[in-house]
């Protein structure tokens, strides 16, 4: 069973880079590090079938495997079993049988082949010994600390790697984003070893060893369900022929997660997978999440993207039902989507252009100055010409004179200039001068107004010589005149 978390494109902003290195880092090491092993375990096969290990350990194999496991299926026994690659796999792969062969319970001193089973034994080992995987394993019959860390970055085949580097492509790019790239790779690397201590403590005195990015990747997890935790984060999974997505809270992964490892090893008794390490990994992963929350280091911006965006969608589709609406004069209907808009976010422009022209369509002239003033106090985030538009239609209703504040019917004009619309600039300023004049910061916005006129051109001489009527002893008046005198 498949489940793995999909609700998150790569773009330029999120693109995980630091988990793209660590991929490319453990196909490195399987792809180039790895990949003389093939030939040092040739090597000492060949060894092993040239020797007398065969001929000694295969029989004690079958003769260990019945007294300790008189219920199962005997290793075959078939003709030429003494030269078997397979069985020697097999023996290889029994860690058990391992570890009472290298403590001398299985070919014991009492043999008279002993001494020469231990001296081929030591020298088989040696072969493989040499082999990268080998040397940097993690072994469960001792404590090497060096060896939680690069076991980490090695595989056990093409299909082992392949399907870790999805898991830590597809989790490791939100935990990435999540956390920033130092909290990123600590968790990763902290996540790993601890995942590898409680295999370590599991399998201690075994004779087996553990690879694998599995533990490391498996904190990924255990971190990425708790900081999304009761967010509902889309999901793929995959059941034997079922497969499809699905939405549900993070957390609920976290529980399947869980469940896998519980029930899994009880279901495939035969895997070569360690679900220790798994389940250690997912726990360190959960506990260091819940620190770096509690320390404010998670990036809830990024977190939180899914729902600014399925929220986005949704105004997006009612916004787009309220204009059909109000195209069809249903104006009660579409204003009250509106001011549902308007609640959850306030001083969106569009919408407040839309609650403006509601108020045109239907509304006092109460109504239509509070509409105009919700308009105006958006102007920041307005697109200039609609703002001027919405400034022209304001002036008309109201007769060139408008009810509203002076400060934010003068905090339009930057917008209106941004639209190159002086001469809804020109109305605006006629109009709050008729309303208070000889006031300086009317005849300072009118002398710039003035200026943004070209030179010599009608209008800046005529903007001037009004300058010049209304404020005849403001300190602009001076500026207007050495203008108006050098033509």
């Amino acid at each position: 069973m498949l489940i793995l978390p999909l609700h998150r494109r790569w773009t330029r902003k999120n693109f995980p880079w630091l988990t793209l290195l660590l991929v490319l880092a453990n196909v490195f090491v399987f792809a180039v590090l790895q990949s003389g092993d093939t030939a040092i375990y040739r090597q000492a096969q060949a060894y092993y079938f040239d020797s007398e290990l065969p001929a000694l350990e295969f029989p004690a194999y079958l003769d260990w495997r019945q007294r300790h496991a008189p219920t199962s299926a005997p290793a075959a026994a078939t003709p030429g079993i003494a030269s078997s690659p397979e069985r020697l796999a097999q023996i290889e792969s029994d860690g058990a049988f391992l570890a009472d062969l290298h403590a001398d319970r299985v070919i014991t001193p009492a043999n008279p082949r002993h001494a020469a089973w231990q001296e081929q034994r030591a020298r088989f080992d040696a072969i493989l010994d040499r082999a990268f995987t080998r040397a940097h394993a993690l072994r469960f019959s001792r404590f090497e600390p060096g060896r939680l860390l690069s076991a980490m970055f090695l595989h056990g085949g093409v299909d082992h790697l392949l399907g870790n580097m999805i898991f830590l492509l597809v989790v490791g790019m939100l935990v990435e984003g999540a956390l920033g790239h130092g909290p990123f790779l600590a968790l990763y690397l902290l996540g790993g070893m601890v995942a590898g201590l409680a295999s370590l403590g599991w399998h201690w005195g075994s004779d087996g060893n553990s690879v694998g990015a599995s533990g490391a990747i498996a904190a990924l997890m255990g971190a990425y369900a708790v900081i999304w935790g009761r967010r509902k984060v889309r999901v793929f999974y995959w059941a034997f022929v079922v497969f499809d997505y699905v939405k549900v809270p993070a957390l609920v992964v976290l529980g399947f997660w869980f469940a896998w490892l519980v029930v899994y090893p009880w279901l495939d008794t035969g895997s070569r997978v360690d679900y220790a390490d798994h389940a250690g990994g997912l726990v360190a992963g959960m506990a260091m999440a819940f620190v770096l929350a509690r320390l404010g280091r998670v990036r809830r911006a990024f977190v939180e993207e899914d729902e600014r965006v399925e929220r986005q969608v949704r105004d997006d589709d009612d916004f787009a039902q309220a204009q059909q609406l109000l195209g069809q004069l249903d104006i009660d209907k579409a204003r009250a989507i509106l001011l549902r808009l308007d609640q959850a976010r306030p001083n969106q422009w569009r919408v407040q252009l839309a609650l403006y022209r509601c108020a045109r369509y239907h509304g006092s002239i109460a109504t239509v100055d509070a509409a105009a003033a919700r308009a105006f106090a958006s102007a920041a985030t307005a697109d200039a010409r609609e703002l001027a538009s919405v400034c022209d239609d304001y002036l008309k209703a109201c007769g060139n004179a408008p009810r509203l504040p002076r400060a934010l019917l003068l905090g339009v004009l930057p917008a209106l200039q941004d639209a190159g619309d002086d001469e809804s600039c020109e109305r605006l300023l006629r109009c709050q001068i008729a309303a208070t004049p000889g006031d300086d910061e009317l005849a300072t916005a009118w002398f710039q107004l003035a200026l943004r006129s070209p030179e010599g051109s009608a209008a800046r001489r005529e903007r001037l010589q009004f300058l010049l009527q209304q404020f005849p002893g403001d300190r602009h008046a001076g500026k207007a005149r050495f203008l108006l005198d050098q033509g």
